[in-house]
């Protein structure tokens, strides 16, 4: 049976704390007790496999005790970040979910002139947005959690990422394919994909972001899904910069 996840803000003097609605999950849901062992894991240190030492209803705390450092913290990398426009409730979810599981970097929701999803209360939208991230971390076994930025406006708004390489997947793209653009980059390179709603873009659009430098290419001969086509390209890149990592080490 595979140990719990926890992230945790601090890690002193080999403890740390679980708190919030971690601890809530924890105590109530997983029924954790002194002596449990649990994985936690912080940016700045690591991942640790840690068993529970005490827990403290009143200040919503559960305090553990650090074990075998199962991971170093990651070191200076390539960075994904996905420009993702708004489409439906549950199929924008499963985008977060499936990006952060494959390692993407940063998630930059935007609305596009054809999103049919318009965000009302960004703050609550947000806040769910958040946790469906934070559990996908736990689940796939990363120390770090995807930024989540604010929702653009448009197209215009998109900016590329600098020291990298930028995409845009565009469905009219034509002799230019992503995996032969992403084998190219090197270990350090930082990438970016730009992916469209339902219906894709308007040629507008379309126009303005290969002027802002995003180059058009395409992810195959078939017509994806908004949501297959961001997995299907966060894929790409994120095994093209493994695999460039891997043959220069």
């Amino acid at each position: 049976m595979s140990l719990h996840r926890f992230f945790v803000n601090k890690i002193s003097n080999d403890r740390a704390w679980i708190s919030g609605g971690d601890f809530n999950h924890a105590k109530n849901v997983l029924r954790l007790r002194e002596g449990s062992e649990v994985i936690v894991f912080n940016y700045e240190y690591g991942e640790f496999t840690a068993k529970v030492e005490s827990i403290d209803a009143g200040n919503n705390s559960l305090t553990v005790v650090l074990g075998e450092k199962i991971r170093e913290r990651e070191g200076k990398r390539s960075f994904i970040t996905a420009h993702v426009a708004l489409i439906k409730k549950e199929n924008f979810e499963f985008i977060l979910e499936k990006l952060t599981e494959i390692g993407v970097d940063v998630i930059a929701p935007f609305t596009a002139k054809r999103s049919v999803v318009k965000v009302k209360d960004e703050a609550k939208k947000e806040k769910r947005w958040e946790n469906i991230i934070y559990t996908a971390v736990k689940q796939s076994g990363r120390i770090t959690t995807p930024g989540l930025m604010p929702v653009a406006g448009g197209v215009e708004e998109i900016n590329p990422v600098e020291s990298g390489e930028n995409f845009f997947i565009y469905e009219k793209a034509t002799g230019a394919y992503l995996i032969d653009e992403a084998v190219k980059l090197t270990p350090g390179d930082n990438a970016s994909f730009i992916i469209g709603p339902e219906g894709g873009f308007e040629e507008s659009e379309a126009g303005i972001i290969m002027n802002k430098g995003f180059k058009a290419v395409s992810i195959g001969d078939t017509i994806l899904r908004a949501e297959t086509a961001a997995v299907a390209a966060a894929t790409v890149l994120a095994q093209a910069l493994r695999r460039s990592k891997w043959k220069n080490s």
